[in-house]
């Protein structure tokens, strides 16, 4: 079995070291940045376009009240501005402005750059964890940040 298998389990905690390095510089940018991860999130889900803000609630998996605080943050440092629906004037959506386009292409790459260690290996080390990777799974999408729903 897996779970006893100490060999596996110093892999997976050495991967998820890789993992949790990165997302500790993710969270020390939003940091200096002044804002919470789930600003980091609605930045990065925002890069695909408007997005209505009651579909952003449904992407973060909040209520709509939380996400209008998020919106109300990212409108105050000028990263983000809410507008009418193009289809629905009753309808409002949240949009990155020029500002908000640079923060989060900035965000992206914190947190999607290889880690030290991984970039430092030797080519043949390389290789050969390109290998193992790919028998792993699919890479994720060039769109990292997950589609979150409670339902």
């Amino acid at each position: 079995m897996a779970a006893n298998d100490p060999q596996l389990a110093d892999i997976w905690t050495r991967l998820m070291g890789l993992f949790f390095c990165k997302r500790d510089a993710f969270f020390a940018e939003l940091g200096a940045l002044h804002l919470t991860p789930p600003h980091g999130h609605a930045l990065l889900t925002l890069r695909n376009g408007p997005i209505r803000m009651r579909d952003m609630a449904e992407q973060m998996a909040c209520d709509a009240s939380y996400v209008t605080a998020v919106a109300d943050r990212l409108e105050e440092l000028g990263l983000a501005e809410r507008r009418n629906a193009p289809d629905d004037r009753r309808a409002r959506e949240l949009v990155l402005t020029a500002k908000g386009r640079r923060v989060a292409d900035r965000l992206d790459a914190v947190f999607t750059e290889p880690p030290a260690p991984l970039a430092e290996l030797p080519a043949a080390d390389r290789t050969a964890l390109a290998r193992i990777a790919r028998k792993l799974g699919e890479p994720v999408e060039p769109d990292w940040m997950p589609s979150r729903t409670l339902r």
